[in-house]
Parts: C-alpha cells; sequence; structure tokens
C-alpha cells in the first residue's frame, strides 16, 4: 500500500478534530480560546489558519479533552466481505479430519 494512502485517513482524521476544536472556540478571542485549549496564541493562529498538519492527533484529543470533550473511534471494516469468513475458514481447516 503506497504510504499516501496510509497518510490520508489520518490526515483526515486530524482535520476533523480540529475543525471540532474550532467550533467549539470560535467565538471566544485567541488569547480565550488559547488559554482554555492550554496552547498559546501563537499555535491558536495555526488552528485557526488551516494549519492542523503541524498538531498531532494526539495533542488535538487532549486539546478537546480540556475542554470536556471525549473522542471516539470506531474501527469499520471497508474490505471484501470475504474478509470476515476467514477466521471460519481457518477453523473449518483445524478442524478438518480426512477420512
Amino acid at each position: 500500500m503506497p504510504r499516501d494512502a496510509v497518510k490520508a485517513p489520518i490526515a483526515a482524521l486530524r482535520q476533523q478534530l480540529a475543525d471540532e476544536i474550532l467550533r467549539l472556540v470560535n467565538d471566544f478571542p485567541t488569547v480565550i480560546s488559547a488559554d482554555l485549549l492550554c496552547i498559546d496564541e501563537r499555535r491558536m493562529a495555526d488552528l485557526r489558519h488551516g494549519r492542523a498538519h503541524r498538531f498531532s492527533v494526539e495533542r488535538l484529543i487532549r486539546m478537546l479533552a480540556q475542554i470536556d470533550r471525549r473522542v471516539d473511534l470506531t474501527v469499520v471494516n471497508t474490505g471484501a466481505p470475504i474478509l470476515r469468513w476467514l477466521p471460519i475458514l481457518r477453523d473449518r481447516k483445524r478442524n478438518f479430519r480426512p477420512e
């Protein structure tokens, strides 16, 4: 799998987290927003100017926790349905007794 294909979902997650932070603190001045999130004003400016790539996913989650928000992560199978049958097939193979 190409490296860019692996980075794309992380970048999307990072942007989603940054968008949620901005939605929650957008009505406050930069100084107050930065104080609420425990970051300095320059970092708040990075967020407001769309530079979410400068933050780690972990840091964004910690910032949300700072303002009493919890982040839940859900894993969804986007592959072929056959992948769901692999454990069943593996068990059948282990338990197979030739006559």
